[in-house]
């Protein structure tokens, strides 16, 4: 089966959005789909630069220009000039976007962690876009749902939202989840010498990565483990991707790393060591979709403590992959679920084990590439103007 891989960046290059375009590409050519890769990406004439600038500078608002009708038009009429006279079966992309405004008589298929109201919501924008750009943020999102055949969305939140403000047709919605973005060299063979490495430590390490100080929590990350230490918990706390604040003193306790690169084996050979050296992962996130790099520390075995924002509790499956437990008083809550976990060894290794059998069956990329491929094949043979070349 030939399938138009549609994105705006280069799908190639693993830095482009977490890596995700990357890892879903190559994990439906595993399945024997040939990609058709597509980059969209059109850039945004000065004039609409220009009244992007004046309008941060001068109403406080944020204008999206890559959801105006005008830039999704140029972006459909590029992707239709790249697949002019080429053979495809159907069109697949990593986004809503893309698809929004594209007229063609392929089916429609995209993998996305949230809708455009799902990111006005949790990232605040009511608040802080301009009216017109929600407005065209909101057909955009409704247009691709209604043209596409097929959408996966990565939590019970997500569709759920689409059904509701967007009128999605749940027959055509499956769940399909991320698989972790970094090389995984622990195995089921190795995973009973983690536990034991583990249950010899007599300090506890936490793990946390995003980029986003504040909203990533890195701030209440450090307050949990502050009060551990103070409870007679010996716990150490590394942060990984974001910037300190300015007039943030860092305590003892703390090891920070303001940048690790996966586009290198160092850098990768350090993320593996850090997963690997850690305990449990934390991320107090404020506002999220559902983050990759949960996927990424299943992958190690290790229990989340997150907060059940967005669709964060479609992948840490609370009280069995860790927890999920309010913004609102997550300090508290998570000193106490952690205390419990450490005076309870045995249920803290069912804990990890969860994880790491979560990650097998459901958190991989082999698993969601076999789903994805079955649904787009299902797909191209119902669909009357295929030309049914399913391989």
């Amino acid at each position: 089966m030939k399938v138009a891989y549609i994105t705006h960046y280069d799908s190639g290059d693993v830095r482009n959005w977490s890596g995700l375009g990357y890892y879903i590409a190559h994990s439906l050519e595993q399945q024997g789909i040939e990609l058709i890769r597509i980059d969209c990406s059109v850039k945004f004439p000065l004039l609409q630069r220009i009244k992007r600038r004046w309008t941060k500078t001068f109403r406080r608002r944020i204008r999206q220009l890559e959801r105006e009708p005008r830039h999704l038009k140029r972006v459909a009429a590029r992707i239709s000039d790249q697949l002019r006279g080429l053979d495809y079966d159907l069109i697949f992309s990593p986004g809503s976007l893309p698809v929004s405004y594209l007229q063609t008589t392929k089916p429609i298929a995209f993998f996305t962690d949230a809708t455009y109201d799902c990111m006005v919501r949790q990232l605040g924008g009511p608040t802080a876009l301009a009216r017109y750009s929600m407005v065209q943020g909101h057909q955009a999102e409704r247009m691709a749902i209604q043209k596409a055949s097929l959408i996966f969305y990565t939590s019970e939140w997500a569709t759920q939202n689409a059904i509701s403000v967007y009128a999605a047709d749940p027959g055509k919605i499956m769940p399909l989840y991320f698989g972790p973005n970094l090389p995984v060299y622990i195995s089921e063979g190795s995973i009973e010498r983690t536990l034991t490495a583990r249950r010899e430590r007599k300090t506890k390490s936490f793990l946390l990565m995003g980029i986003d100080w504040h909203r990533k929590g890195a701030g209440i990350a450090i307050e949990v483990v502050r009060r551990l230490n103070n409870q007679g918990i010996a716990a150490r706390l590394t942060i990984v991707g974001c910037a300190v604040p300015a007039g943030v003193v860092l305590p003892d306790f703390v090891t920070h790393y303001p940048f690790v690169s996966k586009n290198n084996e160092q850098g990768i050979a350090l993320l593996q060591e850090l997963f690997t050296r850690a305990d449990f992962f934390i991320l107090p996130t404020q506002a999220d979709y559902t983050p990759v790099v949960f996927s990424e520390a299943a992958s190690y075995g290790l229990p989340v403590i997150t907060t059940n924002v967005g669709g964060c509790a479609s992948v840490v499956l609370d009280g069995v992959t860790g927890f999920c437990v309010a913004r609102e008083n997550f300090v508290e809550a998570a000193v106490e679920k952690i205390h419990w976990l450490c005076r309870n060894q045995a249920i803290y290794e069912y804990f990890c084990l969860d994880a790491f059998y979560h990650h097998k069956r459901t958190l991989n990329w082999e698993v969601t590439g076999r789903k994805v491929a079955t649904a787009l094949r299902q797909l191209v043979s119902k669909h009357p103007s295929s030309p049914l070349s399913v391989a």
